[in-house]
């Protein structure tokens, strides 16, 4: 593991490092060293001394250059603390075994040279811009000091890396250097490190596994109990229990919280004490690693490690490396579009990192079309093999050549990648919607057809339409193209616009489908527009063989008869990833749906998947419409800050909002909000939302609320406290590596797994991992083994779902949401309900539509709800509310984004307000941060990739795959009533 921390003034600085070492003071000194390419060059080399530490820390360099701050005050520089997991600690320390000290001090002069060469960066001076960038130096300067034991006094072993604010550019000049990306590769760093350590400590002789948490690639010598590794971790538990107290975990809140726990170091400390100390508390445990040294010692004398002993007797080097692999919980496939070699081809060990690498691009190819290589560099050292950066960069550089990995190259800075995978994907998305222009006939002749809109409007109770709706409505009925996008920022009215269109279409005798990407705003955007409604995943489910061409003449019959010619209508398209809509308009194209209309906002939240098509689409030559007037502010101040938010103004929005944003203290957000809302009239209330970014602002909210309500005696004295299931983020690659299964998360299994033994429905907690095997507890009290990395890679759906499980305390009058669905009942993921009733072992909910549910003891959707007096934008998006209390954290600086902020306050209609630890702050992550998916087609294009044409008529036949037959107006058909098929929707 590695942490970074600034480092404070330069004397102090030099005092401590150079004296700060709990065990064995005397010999710190004789433990330190300098590296750098930056060092060498101004003569720094052997062990670090007191005096030439602080100059360097000042910025005054032995050559006589000195870097002046920022308005006079220079920053010393940055600690990288590289940290030995526990487990090599104890042996090394308890044990005796010294190998394990130097295998720490040389995996981190690996990784600081991989660090040198890759990270530190400066800013220069370019002439041709008129302005400083950020160039990548390949030399730093750095102090290290070996450290043994912790401030607890228990064994630790982890070095001090102190990188000075001190770097060479290419102009010859000294400059500071810029931290950003320095913790920004916190990560890969740690991967890097974990990986270089590893292979070390293995080629020692002993065996790993991965850690209990496996971040970062994460491992423990194998041997170590985890009774042994709690005894000597009470400085981690400090740590953790004072980040539990606000539920709280990112890098820096945990350096944070180190410092808070961190207690005074103990002057002269007596070895000999403590290690007879450590001795007795492993005497007590039963903890003794002599033998275990005595094996691996042996193993190493006779060259043998894990993974010779892997291949032992296994023969070819194809077979040896499928081996290897598998001993990594990777299941080599043919036809691996990132492994084209054939079996054998590659040496065992590089087939690993082959493998590694398409996994890594795999896993992070589901969420995001482009990635980073520092990020495919950690996700591929993850999986823990005989492998180590090198390799895998090899591997990467490899792929790049043949054209299977596009992007940037090593040495630039963005280092963005994507896969042909990828682009070929996104170039079919818009190859399908281009293939749909001018081939479908028009749903409505154009006289007369604005009045017949605005008509419709009025029987249905709306207000008159608008320029933009009316326009759009027109476009659609009498356009030709049977892709149609309608671009509107949120409380525009987009689905309002659709509701007059969707009846003159069924005037016109064409079925009307409305679809979303989740079930609660299909269900809502279906009676908007008095339609049959649907998931995206649910409309596609019902069609798949369809779709995949496995269809028989019956099934393909009816499928046609069900879409020709019919308006399909997509609510919310901007959050559908690039996969899903190719199928999508795949289908439209197929079955001669009369008119497909893509409806959202690009500037609000994409898709959780990858790719953002549905702003691709709009750079195209498709038929679009905007719709601009915004219906939902209705008052100065929300007209003032959505005016902002449309001119891309982030700055002004929160100059709006200034006069209604409340600064609290650090981790004070949640209670200051949920006071300030308990406060507000009951009906006010009722009318307000509590706005979060994630799901840990979220449950801080919400327990904030309910406590807030109880002290008022508002909620029923009477309560129950329930184990509830909140869905692990993860993606279907990811489920297949162990680090997703922790100690007491519950696995639901979402398909058939024969080979394995275990249908659909069951599900077990996890007890632990042996030899790369989930152990699940089930229900039964069967201990069952689980092996993940055997999961279908060929499902639409995940194989798979793991849980958190959490308490939460309901209270009759207690407002929830549900986190799954239940069609019988109606229930939708999402949906609001209020608990009516608390008696015995029954709980009685009043659903949204008024509706009272009994739910005994065992029901399932007892597991799957939570509080909501707090919601995260993710499932407000499509939301309305009167007035809003938005929380947000300087702490969150990874989800305060444009678009996470845009949705949030644009939830609201009259009164916003927002409560925050750190205002400026959080308006510049806003800024800084759009939210944007990546694009394979923009990386490649980025990086001077051809790319080709989507408008040729090869590409629209190859789209088709047959000649469309034109749909007539005033075909009808009897559609089926697609409301109750069955979603895969996100657990937000």
């Amino acid at each position: 593991m590695i942490t970074l921390a600034s480092v404070g003034s330069a004397s102090s600085a030099a005092e401590y490092y150079s004296a700060d070492n709990y065990y064995r003071s005397d010999q710190t000194l004789e433990a330190s060293a300098w590296f750098g390419k930056g060092a060498e060059v101004l003569g720094l080399t052997g062990k670090v001394e007191e005096a030439a530490f602080a100059a360097v820390l000042e910025g005054r360099l032995p050559d006589g250059s000195v870097i002046a701050g920022k308005d006079g005050v220079h920053r010393p520089g940055v600690d990288l603390t590289f940290s030995a997991s526990k487990s090599v600690s104890l042996v090394a320390m308890l044990g005796g075994d010294k190998r394990l000290v130097e295998a720490l001090k040389d995996s981190v002069t690996a990784t600081l040279r991989w660090a040198e060469k890759n990270v530190v960066e400066a800013r220069v001076w370019d002439e041709a811009l008129g302005r400083q960038v950020p160039e990548r130096t390949g030399n730093l300067i750095a102090a290290t000091f070996l450290h043994d034991v912790n401030r607890n006094g228990e064994p630790q072993l982890h070095i001090h890396a102190v990188v000075a604010n001190a770097t060479k550019a290419s102009d010859g000049k000294w400059h500071a250097v810029r931290n950003d990306e320095l913790y920004r590769a916190q990560h890969v760093l740690s991967a890097v490190h974990n990986a270089e350590l590893r292979s070390r400590v293995e080629a020692l002789g002993y065996e790993t596994v991965p850690a209990r948490n496996s971040i970062d690639g994460a491992f423990e010598i194998k041997g170590v109990t985890r009774e042994a590794v709690e005894a000597f971790s009470t400085r981690r538990a400090e740590i953790l229990a004072e980040l539990a107290k606000e539920d709280r975990g990112s890098a820096r809140e945990r350096e944070l919280a180190a410092l808070l726990t961190r207690r005074g170091k103990e002057l002269e400390p007596d070895a000999a004490r403590q290690f007879a100390a450590w001795k007795e508390t492993a005497r007590a445990i039963g903890f003794d690693p002599a033998r275990l040294i005595e094996n691996a010692m042996a193993r190493a004398a006779g060259e043998q490690t894990v993974w010779s002993r892997v291949v032992d007797g296994v023969r070819g080097i194809g077979e040896r490396g499928k081996a290897i692999a598998s001993a990594m919980g990777l299941t080599p496939k043919d036809g691996d579009p990132l492994v084209p070699e054939r079996l054998g081809r590659l040496e065992p060990k590089a087939f690993a990192a082959a493998q590694a690498v398409a996994s890594a691009a795999r896993e992070l190819g589901e969420r995001e079309a482009a990635f980073s290589r520092n990020d495919l560099i950690r996700t591929a050292l993850e999986r823990q093999g005989p492998i180590t950066v090198d390799m895998i960069e090899a591997r990467i550089d490899l792929l790049q050549q043949r054209g299977l990995l596009v992007g940037s190259g090593p040495a630039d800075r963005d280092r963005m990648l994507t896969t042909e995978q990828a682009l070929a994907m996104e170039n079919k998305a818009i190859a399908l919607a281009q293939a749909g222009k001018d081939s479908v006939q028009p749903i409505a002749v154009p006289d007369g057809i604005v009045e017949r809109l605005q008509e419709q409007a009025r029987a249905i109770g709306l207000r008159r339409l608008n320029a933009g709706q009316e326009q759009a409505g027109v476009a659609i009925l009498t356009s030709k193209d049977r892709v149609h996008l309608v671009q509107g920022g949120a409380g525009v009215g987009k689905s309002a616009a659709l509701a007059p269109v969707a009846a003159i279409a069924r005037e016109e005798g064409r079925q009307v489908v409305a679809l979303s990407h989740v079930g609660r705003i299909a269900r809502e955007f279906g009676e908007k527009t008095a339609s049959p409604a649907s998931t995206v995943d649910g409309f596609l489910a019902r069609y798949r063989q369809v779709i995949e061409g496995s269809a028989g003449a019956d099934k393909m019959a009816a499928a046609k008869a069900e879409l020709s010619g019919a308006l399909v209508m997509v609510d919310e398209a901007s959050q559908i990833g690039t996969d899903r809509l190719a199928r999508l308009i795949a289908l439209a194209n197929q079955m001669d749906v009369g008119k497909l209309v893509l409806a959202g906002d690009i500037k609000q939240l994409p898709a959780i998947e990858a790719g953002k098509p549905f702003a691709q689409l709009q750079q195209q030559d498709l038929k679009q419409s905007q719709i601009t007037e915004n219906l939902r502010a209705q008052t100065p101040q929300m007209q003032a800050i959505n005016r902002a938010l449309g001119e891309g103004d982030v700055g002004e929005a929160f100059a709006v909002l200034k006069p209604a944003t409340t600064e609290v203290a650090s981790g004070k957000i949640p209670d200051a909000a949920a006071a300030m809302w308990a406060n507000l009239p009951r009906e006010e209330r009722d009318n307000t939302i509590l706005l979060a970014a994630g799901r840990a602002m979220r449950s801080a909210g919400n327990a904030a609320a309910q406590g807030a309500l109880i002290e008022r005696g508002e909620l029923g004295a009477r309560g129950v406290t329930l184990e509830v299931l909140d869905r692990v983020t993860i993606t279907r690659e990811g489920a297949r590596q162990l680090k997703g299964y922790q100690d007491g998360r519950v696995v639901a299994i979402e398909t058939n797994l024969r080979a394995q033994g275990f249908a659909r429905g069951e599900r077990g907690t996890v007890i632990g991992i042996k030899d790369g095997k989930v152990e699940l507890a089930m229900p039964d009290g069967e201990i069952r083994r689980f092996d993940p990395d055997r999961l279908p890679r060929n499902l639409k759906h995940d194989a798979v779902t793991i849980y958190e499980p959490k308490q939460i305390d309901l209270h009759e009058g207690d407002r929830i949401r549900w986190t799954a669905k239940d069609p019988e009942r109606g229930l939708l993921n999402g949906d609001i309900a209020h608990v009516a009733r608390i008696d015995g072992d029954t709980i009685t909910v009043k659903a949204g539509n008024g509706q009272f549910h009994d739910l005994p003891r065992g029901d399932p959707m007892l597991e799957r709800l939570d509080l909501a007096y707090a919601i995260n934008v993710h499932v407000a998006q499509g939301m309305t509310a009167k007035d809003g209390i938005i929380m947000m954290s300087e702490r969150e600086r990874m989800l305060n984004t444009s678009a996470s902020f845009l949705v949030a306050v644009t939830r609201i209609a009259e009164n916003a307000t927002l409560v925050t630890d750190n205002p400026s702050r959080v308006e510049r992550q806003v800024e800084s941060r759009t939210g944007e998916k990546s694009s394979a087609i923009e990386t490649a294009r980025e990086n001077g990739h051809a790319l080709p044409s989507t408008t040729e008529k090869k590409d629209r036949e190859l789209a088709l795959g047959r000649t469309p037959e034109r749909s007539e107006p005033g075909r009808g058909f009897s559609g089926p009533d697609l409301s109750r098929d069955r979603d895969y929707d996100f657990g937000m």
